[in-house]
């Protein structure tokens, strides 16, 4: 090829690569850099090509709006791009779905078995449910997770996590990795919840879905991590009459686990001890604080496990002794800022929120609005389904539809 055949062909894909950023301009507007869309409204037809046409090495949120639809496929975040935002229409309406097994004789590694592996830091996920259809179908196991979120600073705000074994295999490897789930959906009957890292759920709802003998955390944490799993203001809640449906809070996988549940209201009965005495780990913290039942009547934490053992590699069985009920003034000290803050004092809260709802008139034939502070633009939603993007604070309307206005932060977050 000569010189100059190679200049043309640079300049015939640099044209292909601007055209193609142009149209992909056009359907999410300055607002969201990709929309995903089974119909072909979008940019791409699935959850996984429009991550991996995202750019690498962002420092800035790259924000990305999933229609509604079941997307039926394991999708990857590869470590090399963070910073992305996946904006679902809602968990009950954007659903990523895969029946993949990391567990039994066909089973996957983790990162090949979840049906969403996040890599790398500084994800931003809301509105978005992720099923591992198995589980959630088969109520049964073996491992079959719904996600893994492998890097720090990530946050699930309003998600649904669906299955029955091992739903969510928390960061791991790192011992002080954060992750914040709020207002979330947890789905799972053995071990559903399972790993390392610092991770605080906040206002979620835990769903078990065997009668007897479940385990909501098995942790692995590492000696030097601060924190452990912390749930503070959680439902623990079952299918039918949930006081019928009887669980444990956990067991030690391994390690030395930290897990403290705060202010949780539990309307399915906890075995009296709380926490099984042995898998493979001895506890640091297995405790609780503040435990009511259905009607908010403070639970009897009196026979909580505190004692633990484990089988070393001598077959020597070794004991320890973990504090299974904190004072008030130890529960207080399990906030956000103070489990996720760390030394780069990270602030989730600032992540998920969203800015003011526009306040909508009508000027003509438009909608308008003042300009919302924060604000990257705007969603409007025709008839209850069908989304257009707008930089403007204004939309042409016809009266004989339906329009809801909503302003999108920095980070991808829907206001009211």
């Amino acid at each position: 090829m000569t010189i100059k055949h190679r200049i043309l062909l640079s300049a015939i894909l640099l044209a292909a690569v601007t055209t193609a950023a142009a149209a992909h301009k056009a359907k999410g507007g300055n607002v969201f850099h990709a929309v995903v869309a089974q119909d072909g409204t979008g940019d791409y037809l699935t959850v996984q090509a429009a991550i991996d046409a995202a750019p690498e090495g962002r420092t800035e949120p790259w924000r990305i709006y999933i229609k509604e639809g079941i997307y039926q496929e394991h999708v990857d975040i590869p470590e090399s791009k963070p910073y992305l935002s996946l904006i679902g229409e809602g968990r009950q309406r954007t659903q990523i779905s895969c029946d993949r097994l990391c567990g039994g004789p066909n089973g996957m590694l983790v990162d090949e078995g979840a049906t969403v592996t996040a890599g790398a830091a500084n994800l931003y996920f809301e509105g978005i449910n992720f099923v591992n259809s198995y589980g959630h179908e088969q109520k049964d196991g073996p491992q079959a997770l719904a996600l893994y979120t492998k890097g720090d600073r990530v946050v699930l705000n309003r998600c649904g996590l669906l299955s029955f074994q091992d739903t969510w295999l928390t960061p791991y490897g790192r011992p002080n990795q954060r992750n914040y789930a709020v207002d979330c959906f947890i789905e799972g009957a053995v071990d559903f919840i399972y790993g390392q890292g610092n991770i605080f759920f906040d206002h979620d709802t835990l769903y078990i879905t065997r009668k007897t003998s479940g385990y909501i955390v098995a942790p692995n944490h590492h000696p030097d991590t601060e924190w452990g799993y912390v749930f503070r203001d959680n439902v623990i809640t079952a299918p039918g009459d949930a006081i019928e449906t009887q669980v444990y809070l956990g067991r030690p996988w391994h390690g030395q686990p930290k897990v403290a549940f705060i202010n949780t209201k539990a309307e399915v009965t906890i075995y009296e001890s709380g926490w099984r005495n042995h898998m493979g780990g001895l506890p640091v913290l297995f405790a609780e604080y503040g435990t009511t039942d259905w009607q908010g009547h403070p639970l009897d934490l009196s026979k909580r496990c505190s004692r633990y053992w484990v089988q070393n590699d001598q077959r020597d069985t070794v004991w320890c002794t973990s504090k299974a009920v904190i004072t008030a003034d130890e529960a207080a000290l399990y906030t956000v800022d103070n489990v996720l803050s760390g030394t780069d004092q990270w602030q989730p809260r600032q992540v998920m929120t969203a800015c003011d709802a526009p306040v909508v008139g009508t000027v003509g034939r438009y909608l308008t609005w003042q300009p919302v502070a924060g604000a990257v633009g705007y969603v409007v939603t025709v008839n209850g389904r069908d989304k257009k993007f707008t930089s403007d604070c204004r939309f042409a309307y016809n009266n004989k539809k339906s329009y809801r206005v909503q302003s999108v932060s920095r980070w991808g977050a829907l206001s009211e």
